[in-house]
Protein backbone atom coordinates (compact mmCIF):
# COMPACT_ATOMS: atom_id res chain seq x y z
CA UNK A 1 0.00 0.00 0.00
CA UNK A 2 1.36 3.52 -1.10
CA UNK A 3 2.46 5.70 1.89
CA UNK A 4 -0.08 9.06 0.17
CA UNK A 5 -2.79 6.21 0.31
CA UNK A 6 -1.87 4.85 3.94
CA UNK A 7 -1.78 8.65 4.52
CA UNK A 8 -5.62 9.49 3.23
CA UNK A 9 -7.20 6.28 4.78
CA UNK A 10 -5.74 7.42 8.41
CA UNK A 11 -7.07 10.98 7.50
CA UNK A 12 -10.48 9.67 6.42
CA UNK A 13 -10.88 7.21 9.20
CA UNK A 14 -10.76 9.62 12.81
CA UNK A 15 -13.97 11.17 12.61
CA UNK A 16 -15.82 8.09 11.58
CA UNK A 17 -14.34 5.62 13.73
CA UNK A 18 -15.35 8.33 16.72
CA UNK A 19 -18.85 7.65 15.99
CA UNK A 20 -18.74 4.34 15.43
CA UNK A 21 -17.01 3.81 18.99
CA UNK A 22 -20.59 5.58 20.48
CA UNK A 23 -22.40 3.38 18.38
CA UNK A 24 -20.78 0.41 19.33
CA UNK A 25 -20.55 0.62 23.19
CA UNK A 26 -24.66 2.15 22.94
CA UNK A 27 -25.28 -1.24 22.38
CA UNK A 28 -24.47 -1.80 25.86
CA UNK A 29 -26.39 0.77 27.28
CA UNK A 30 -29.49 -0.39 25.67
CA UNK A 31 -28.85 -3.85 27.58
CA UNK A 32 -27.95 -2.53 31.02
CA UNK A 33 -30.43 0.34 31.00
CA UNK A 34 -29.30 4.41 31.66
CA UNK A 35 -27.45 5.28 35.05
CA UNK A 36 -29.75 7.55 36.82
CA UNK A 37 -28.48 10.98 36.04
CA UNK A 38 -28.25 13.95 38.41
CA UNK A 39 -30.61 17.46 37.31
CA UNK A 40 -27.70 19.10 38.29
CA UNK A 41 -25.38 17.26 35.73
CA UNK A 42 -24.59 19.20 32.55
CA UNK A 43 -25.92 17.49 29.56
CA UNK A 44 -23.18 15.71 27.43
CA UNK A 45 -23.03 16.59 23.96
CA UNK A 46 -22.66 13.48 21.72
CA UNK A 47 -18.71 15.30 20.60
CA UNK A 48 -17.78 15.41 23.92
CA UNK A 49 -19.32 11.49 24.93
CA UNK A 50 -16.89 10.27 21.77
CA UNK A 51 -13.90 11.91 22.68
CA UNK A 52 -14.27 10.59 26.53
CA UNK A 53 -15.14 6.81 24.58
CA UNK A 54 -12.17 7.50 22.85
CA UNK A 55 -9.95 7.78 25.77
CA UNK A 56 -11.18 5.19 27.44
CA UNK A 57 -11.17 2.49 24.72
CA UNK A 58 -7.29 3.10 23.91
CA UNK A 59 -6.58 2.73 27.83
CA UNK A 60 -9.19 -0.42 28.19
CA UNK A 61 -7.18 -2.09 24.31
CA UNK A 62 -3.66 -1.01 26.37
CA UNK A 63 -4.34 -3.10 29.43
CA UNK A 64 -6.42 -5.63 27.79
CA UNK A 65 -3.01 -6.57 25.85
CA UNK A 66 -1.10 -6.46 28.94
CA UNK A 67 -3.56 -8.73 30.52
CA UNK A 68 -3.51 -11.08 27.48
CA UNK A 69 0.50 -11.22 27.64
CA UNK A 70 0.05 -12.14 31.35
CA UNK A 71 -2.04 -14.34 30.49
CA UNK A 72 0.29 -16.23 28.32
CA UNK A 73 3.14 -15.86 30.78
CA UNK A 74 0.95 -17.83 33.15
CA UNK A 75 0.44 -20.83 30.96
CA UNK A 76 4.41 -20.59 30.33
CA UNK A 77 5.01 -20.59 34.19
CA UNK A 78 2.47 -23.29 35.26
CA UNK A 79 3.87 -25.49 32.39
CA UNK A 80 7.17 -24.61 34.03
CA UNK A 81 5.92 -25.14 37.46
CA UNK A 82 4.57 -28.79 36.87
CA UNK A 83 7.95 -29.51 34.89
CA UNK A 84 9.69 -28.24 38.75
CA UNK A 85 6.82 -30.31 40.41
CA UNK A 86 7.57 -33.49 38.54
CA UNK A 87 11.56 -32.94 39.24
CA UNK A 88 10.69 -32.30 42.88
CA UNK A 89 8.66 -35.54 43.08
CA UNK A 90 11.24 -37.47 41.43
CA UNK A 91 14.40 -36.62 43.01
CA UNK A 92 12.00 -37.06 46.69
CA UNK A 93 11.86 -40.48 45.84
CA UNK A 94 15.20 -41.03 44.86
CA UNK A 95 16.80 -39.60 48.18
CA UNK A 96 13.82 -41.94 50.29
CA UNK A 97 15.05 -44.98 48.14
CA UNK A 98 18.66 -44.17 49.10
CA UNK A 99 17.99 -43.51 52.81
CA UNK A 100 16.19 -46.54 52.56
CA UNK A 101 19.01 -48.61 51.33
CA UNK A 102 21.57 -46.94 54.39
CA UNK A 103 18.88 -48.39 56.71
CA UNK A 104 19.05 -51.69 55.45
CA UNK A 105 22.81 -51.65 55.37
CA UNK A 106 22.84 -50.21 59.06
CA UNK A 107 20.57 -53.24 60.12
CA UNK A 108 22.08 -56.08 58.66
CA UNK A 109 25.47 -54.84 59.78
CA UNK A 110 24.39 -54.43 63.00
CA UNK A 111 22.62 -58.21 63.05
CA UNK A 112 25.68 -59.45 61.83
CA UNK A 113 27.94 -57.97 64.39
CA UNK A 114 29.61 -55.16 62.98
CA UNK A 115 32.83 -55.08 61.56
CA UNK A 116 33.95 -56.26 64.44
CA UNK A 117 34.40 -60.24 63.24
CA UNK A 118 36.45 -58.86 60.92
CA UNK A 119 38.97 -56.61 63.10
CA UNK A 120 38.39 -58.83 66.53
CA UNK A 121 38.29 -62.05 65.40
CA UNK A 122 41.63 -64.00 64.62
CA UNK A 123 42.55 -65.19 61.34
CA UNK A 124 44.68 -68.17 61.34
CA UNK A 125 46.34 -67.79 58.21
CA UNK A 126 47.81 -64.56 55.83
CA UNK A 127 45.19 -65.68 52.98
CA UNK A 128 42.04 -65.52 55.68
CA UNK A 129 43.40 -62.22 56.92
CA UNK A 130 43.25 -61.00 53.45
CA UNK A 131 40.15 -62.33 52.74
CA UNK A 132 38.57 -60.26 55.44
CA UNK A 133 40.27 -57.29 54.86
CA UNK A 134 39.05 -57.19 51.42
CA UNK A 135 35.63 -57.76 52.44
CA UNK A 136 35.34 -54.76 55.05
CA UNK A 137 36.77 -52.54 52.10
CA UNK A 138 34.09 -53.39 49.78
CA UNK A 139 31.61 -52.91 52.76
CA UNK A 140 32.99 -49.86 53.55
CA UNK A 141 32.73 -48.91 50.30
CA UNK A 142 29.64 -49.60 49.41
CA UNK A 143 28.23 -47.42 52.56
CA UNK A 144 30.26 -44.54 51.34
CA UNK A 145 28.80 -44.48 48.09
CA UNK A 146 25.27 -44.79 49.25
CA UNK A 147 26.09 -41.92 52.04
CA UNK A 148 27.53 -39.93 48.90
CA UNK A 149 24.41 -40.88 46.77
CA UNK A 150 22.06 -39.63 49.63
CA UNK A 151 23.99 -36.45 50.08
CA UNK A 152 23.28 -35.48 45.88
CA UNK A 153 20.07 -36.59 46.61
CA UNK A 154 19.34 -33.99 49.01
CA UNK A 155 21.20 -31.48 47.51
CA UNK A 156 19.20 -32.00 43.98
CA UNK A 157 16.22 -32.07 46.50
CA UNK A 158 16.58 -28.84 47.76
CA UNK A 159 17.10 -27.45 44.14
CA UNK A 160 13.87 -29.10 42.39
CA UNK A 161 12.27 -27.69 45.57
CA UNK A 162 13.73 -23.75 45.16
CA UNK A 163 12.82 -24.11 41.64
CA UNK A 164 9.57 -25.02 42.49
CA UNK A 165 9.05 -22.13 44.78
CA UNK A 166 10.76 -20.07 43.02
CA UNK A 167 7.89 -20.88 39.76
CA UNK A 168 5.14 -20.51 42.32
CA UNK A 169 6.23 -17.04 43.43
CA UNK A 170 6.18 -16.04 39.76
CA UNK A 171 2.82 -17.78 39.55
CA UNK A 172 0.98 -15.88 42.04
CA UNK A 173 2.43 -12.51 41.15
CA UNK A 174 1.13 -13.36 36.94
CA UNK A 175 -2.48 -14.11 38.65
CA UNK A 176 -2.54 -11.13 41.05
CA UNK A 177 -1.06 -8.78 37.88
CA UNK A 178 -4.18 -10.65 35.65
CA UNK A 179 -6.89 -9.89 38.40
CA UNK A 180 -5.61 -5.95 38.59
CA UNK A 181 -5.74 -6.03 34.77
CA UNK A 182 -9.03 -7.30 34.28
CA UNK A 183 -10.57 -5.26 37.31
CA UNK A 184 -9.06 -1.95 35.36
CA UNK A 185 -10.82 -3.29 32.19
CA UNK A 186 -14.29 -3.95 33.88
CA UNK A 187 -13.83 0.05 35.76
CA UNK A 188 -12.74 1.68 32.57
CA UNK A 189 -15.70 -0.58 30.24
CA UNK A 190 -18.64 0.73 33.46
CA UNK A 191 -17.36 4.48 32.90
CA UNK A 192 -17.99 4.40 29.32
CA UNK A 193 -21.55 2.52 30.09
CA UNK A 194 -22.41 5.94 32.32
CA UNK A 195 -21.07 8.65 29.38
CA UNK A 196 -23.72 6.66 26.95
CA UNK A 197 -26.14 6.58 29.36
CA UNK A 198 -25.43 10.08 30.11
CA UNK A 199 -27.07 11.29 27.10
CA UNK A 200 -30.53 11.56 25.68
CA UNK A 201 -32.65 8.53 24.86
CA UNK A 202 -33.18 9.11 21.29
CA UNK A 203 -29.26 9.63 21.02
CA UNK A 204 -29.20 5.65 22.54
CA UNK A 205 -31.19 4.54 20.40
CA UNK A 206 -30.07 6.09 16.88
CA UNK A 207 -26.44 5.40 18.02
CA UNK A 208 -27.88 1.44 18.87
CA UNK A 209 -29.28 1.11 15.88
CA UNK A 210 -26.41 2.37 13.96
CA UNK A 211 -24.30 -0.40 15.50
CA UNK A 212 -27.05 -2.70 14.61
CA UNK A 213 -27.04 -2.00 10.76
CA UNK A 214 -23.04 -2.44 11.14
CA UNK A 215 -23.30 -5.56 12.57
CA UNK A 216 -25.67 -6.76 9.57
CA UNK A 217 -23.73 -5.25 7.16
CA UNK A 218 -20.26 -7.46 8.19
CA UNK A 219 -22.18 -10.84 8.71
CA UNK A 220 -23.43 -10.31 4.99
CA UNK A 221 -19.56 -10.03 4.25
CA UNK A 222 -18.86 -13.03 5.55
CA UNK A 223 -16.81 -15.81 3.29
CA UNK A 224 -16.61 -13.09 0.56
CA UNK A 225 -13.03 -13.02 0.02
CA UNK A 226 -11.63 -13.22 -2.99
CA UNK A 227 -8.65 -11.11 -3.23
CA UNK A 228 -5.18 -11.79 -4.51
CA UNK A 229 -3.89 -13.71 -1.31
CA UNK A 230 -2.51 -16.65 -1.62
CA UNK A 231 -1.32 -20.19 0.54
CA UNK A 232 -1.37 -19.33 4.23
CA UNK A 233 -2.25 -15.78 3.57
CA UNK A 234 -5.40 -16.47 2.11
CA UNK A 235 -6.26 -19.18 4.73
CA UNK A 236 -5.69 -16.46 7.48
CA UNK A 237 -8.18 -13.98 5.75
CA UNK A 238 -10.77 -16.84 4.76
CA UNK A 239 -10.82 -17.25 8.49
CA UNK A 240 -10.75 -13.66 9.63
CA UNK A 241 -13.96 -12.93 6.93
CA UNK A 242 -15.55 -15.91 8.55
CA UNK A 243 -15.36 -14.17 11.96
CA UNK A 244 -17.13 -10.82 10.53
CA UNK A 245 -20.09 -9.47 12.65
CA UNK A 246 -18.72 -11.57 15.56
CA UNK A 247 -18.60 -9.54 18.73
CA UNK A 248 -15.33 -8.09 20.69
CA UNK A 249 -14.69 -9.74 24.09
CA UNK A 250 -11.50 -8.93 25.85
CA UNK A 251 -9.05 -11.55 26.01
CA UNK A 252 -10.96 -13.79 23.95
CA UNK A 253 -9.78 -15.81 21.14
CA UNK A 254 -12.85 -17.80 18.93
CA UNK A 255 -15.17 -19.04 18.35
CA UNK A 256 -17.93 -16.45 18.86
CA UNK A 257 -15.81 -13.67 19.89
CA UNK A 258 -12.32 -12.18 19.91
CA UNK A 259 -10.47 -9.34 21.07
CA UNK A 260 -7.88 -7.81 18.59
CA UNK A 261 -4.89 -10.09 19.14
CA UNK A 262 -7.01 -13.12 19.38
CA UNK A 263 -8.69 -12.50 16.28
CA UNK A 264 -5.18 -11.84 14.43
CA UNK A 265 -3.91 -15.37 16.68
CA UNK A 266 -6.45 -17.38 15.60
CA UNK A 267 -6.60 -16.36 12.10
CA UNK A 268 -2.95 -17.23 11.25
CA UNK A 269 -3.63 -20.41 13.91
CA UNK A 270 -6.05 -21.44 10.91
CA UNK A 271 -3.21 -21.82 8.85
CA UNK A 272 -0.72 -23.17 10.51
CA UNK A 273 1.25 -20.14 12.53
CA UNK A 274 1.29 -19.71 15.99
CA UNK A 275 1.18 -16.28 17.13
CA UNK A 276 1.08 -15.25 20.64
CA UNK A 277 -2.29 -13.67 22.00
CA UNK A 278 -0.71 -9.99 22.62
CA UNK A 279 -0.34 -7.20 19.52
CA UNK A 280 3.42 -6.40 20.58
CA UNK A 281 4.39 -9.85 20.92
CA UNK A 282 2.68 -10.82 17.37
CA UNK A 283 4.97 -7.52 15.70
CA UNK A 284 7.68 -8.93 17.53
CA UNK A 285 7.49 -12.15 15.80
CA UNK A 286 6.72 -11.10 12.24
CA UNK A 287 9.33 -10.26 9.89
CA UNK A 288 9.06 -6.29 9.29
CA UNK A 289 7.25 -5.14 6.20
CA UNK A 290 7.01 -1.06 4.95
CA UNK A 291 3.41 -0.17 4.27
CA UNK A 292 4.16 0.39 0.58
CA UNK A 293 5.09 -3.49 0.59
CA UNK A 294 2.08 -4.57 2.34
CA UNK A 295 0.18 -7.50 1.00
CA UNK A 296 -3.45 -9.05 1.80
CA UNK A 297 -2.70 -10.98 5.07
CA UNK A 298 -0.22 -9.07 6.45
CA UNK A 299 -0.91 -8.00 10.39
CA UNK A 300 -1.04 -3.97 10.63
CA UNK A 301 -0.10 -2.58 14.18
CA UNK A 302 -1.25 0.63 16.39
CA UNK A 303 0.95 2.12 18.63
CA UNK A 304 4.78 1.74 19.85
CA UNK A 305 4.82 -0.96 21.53
CA UNK A 306 1.88 -2.04 19.67
CA UNK A 307 -1.55 -2.46 21.77
CA UNK A 308 -4.02 -3.04 18.73
CA UNK A 309 -3.27 -4.96 15.66
CA UNK A 310 -5.28 -6.04 12.37
CA UNK A 311 -4.99 -8.11 8.99
CA UNK A 312 -4.46 -5.90 6.03
CA UNK A 313 -6.99 -6.86 3.46
CA UNK A 314 -5.84 -4.09 0.86
CA UNK A 315 -6.97 -1.07 -0.45
CA UNK A 316 -6.07 0.21 2.83
CA UNK A 317 -8.61 -1.25 4.88
CA UNK A 318 -8.30 -4.11 7.45
CA UNK A 319 -10.19 -6.76 9.58
CA UNK A 320 -9.88 -5.95 13.16
CA UNK A 321 -12.24 -6.84 16.30
CA UNK A 322 -11.79 -2.83 17.74
CA UNK A 323 -13.08 -2.76 21.28
CA UNK A 324 -16.21 -4.27 23.95
CA UNK A 325 -19.38 -2.79 22.18
CA UNK A 326 -18.17 -3.36 18.65
CA UNK A 327 -18.09 -6.19 16.18
CA UNK A 328 -15.15 -8.09 14.33
CA UNK A 329 -15.53 -5.55 11.01
CA UNK A 330 -13.65 -4.28 7.67
CA UNK A 331 -12.63 -1.11 8.80
CA UNK A 332 -9.91 1.39 7.13
CA UNK A 333 -6.13 1.63 8.74
CA UNK A 334 -6.11 4.50 10.94
CA UNK A 335 -4.17 7.15 12.83
CA UNK A 336 -2.04 5.48 15.21
CA UNK A 337 -0.22 2.77 12.39
CA UNK A 338 3.18 2.28 13.35
CA UNK A 339 4.12 -1.02 11.54
CA UNK A 340 3.02 -3.97 9.48
CA UNK A 341 4.43 -7.56 9.95
CA UNK A 342 4.06 -10.69 7.76
CA UNK A 343 3.98 -14.19 9.80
Amino acid sequence: MATAQLTHARASRIRPVSLAIVAAVAALVAVVGPAPVSSATPQLSISQVQARIDALNTQAEKITEAYNAARDQLKTVQREQKVAADSLTRESARLAALRSQISQTANATYRSGGFGDFVLGGADDPETFLDQAVTLDAISRSQSQQFASAAAAGHAVKAAKASYDAKAVVVHKTLTRITADKSHIETLLAQARRLLASLRAADRARLAAAQARTTSSQVALRGSYHGPASGRAAVALQFAYNQLGKPYSYGASGPSSYDCSGLTMAAWGAAGVSLPHNAAAQQSSTHSVSSADMQPGDLVFFGSPAYHVGIYVGNGNMIAAPHTGDVVKIEAIYSGFSGAGRP
